[in-house]
């Protein structure tokens, strides 16, 4: 069975990934790099023998060897396997349909993106499943917070006030700054000018450019273009964020029977008054395909951008 779940959701209910007491196969999708070492580093592998192994090492017969057709020379240390994407489908269904005794076996395995052959796994019954979900732009707050409790934390206000203006609010960026903090301040007295020194202001507040937007669409993509530093990552998180946006401004009559409306929600307001449906609906499919681009890391996304400010 599958749980959705944000990564702050996640950790107060499963502080050690798995449950220590309930072996079997736990299966987990998650496409961050950072959040995904976050999990690993959970498992209580001093606790559990655990061998590591790759997708595309498991086959029909590894599963056979390992926990099947079990020797003398056999080892029986739990499994974890990354990059299961790469197991075949087969495979997977095989993992579910043969007869295995987990009564005292784990077998743990992170997904970095999602399939069909995931999805049917994770149906499976003898599957605990679970998708960490992305956090949305306006999160940042919360993800900071769950950085320093994964990196056992507890940063000053000031410190977190700067990073959060500074940063942007992704785990790459939360998580190297909380190393670069330990690595320079062992002692944990944070000199918040030194730090200053140390770090180069690389927050681009989505929110500033939502309202370029509603302004001048095509000085947003102006200043999209200035970003063009290779952050393709930055680009897709952005444009997602933009059909979320359009989304809304689609279906402004609820917004319009608050009592008290927020500086976003009056921004989806003006917007949804000032630029056409037809028009809304354009740079919704527009961004769509950026996504796309944007996630296969394609040099045409920026070709495309440059188009829209001629």
């Amino acid at each position: 069975m599958l749980s959705k779940l944000l990564p702050w959701d996640f950790l107060p209910k499963h502080p050690t990934t798995i449950d220590k007491s309930k072996p079997g196969i736990y299966a987990f999708l998650i496409d961050d790099p950072y959040l995904e070492r976050i999990v690993l580093d959970l498992i209580p592998k001093k606790e559990l023998e655990f061998s590591l192994y790759s997708g595309v090492e498991i086959t029909r017969d590894f599963i056979e060897e390992h926990f099947v057709n079990l020797s003398f020379f056999s080892s029986t240390d739990h499994i974890q396997v990354i990059n299961s994407e790469n197991i075949k489908a087969d495979v997977l269904t095989f993992l579910t349909e043969i007869e295995i005794d987990w009564t005292e076996r784990f077998m743990v395995m992170f997904f970095t993106k999602t399939s069909k052959a995931f999805t049917e796994f994770a149906k499976n019954k003898k599957v605990t499943a679970f998708e960490l979900e992305e956090p949305r732009f306006w999160e940042g707050a919360k993800l900071w917070q769950f950085c320093q409790k994964a990196k056992n934390v507890n940063l000053p206000p000031d410190v977190s006030r700067f990073i959060l203006d500074s940063l942007e609010h992704n785990f790459e960026s939360f998580i190297w700054v909380i190393d670069m903090i330990k690595l320079n301040f062992p002692e944990g007295k944070i000199n918040i000018e030194e730090l200053k020194t140390m770090i180069t202001k690389e927050r681009w507040d989505f929110f500033e450019l939502m309202d370029v937007f509603n302004e001048n669409p095509k000085r947003f993509f102006a200043e999209v273009l200035k970003k063009n530093d290779g952050d393709y990552e930055w680009l897709r998180a952005l444009f997602s964020m933009m059909q979320g946006h359009l989304t809304k401004v689609l279906a402004p009559d609820e917004l319009r029977n608050k009592a008290k409306l927020s500086k976003y929600d009056q921004s989806i307001l003006t917007v949804s008054e000032k630029i056409s449906r037809e028009v809304i609906l354009k740079y919704l499919r527009f961004f769509s395909e950026l996504e796309i681009l944007a996630k296969s890391s394609d040099e045409l996304l920026i070709n495309k951008l440059r188009l829209e400010i001629l």
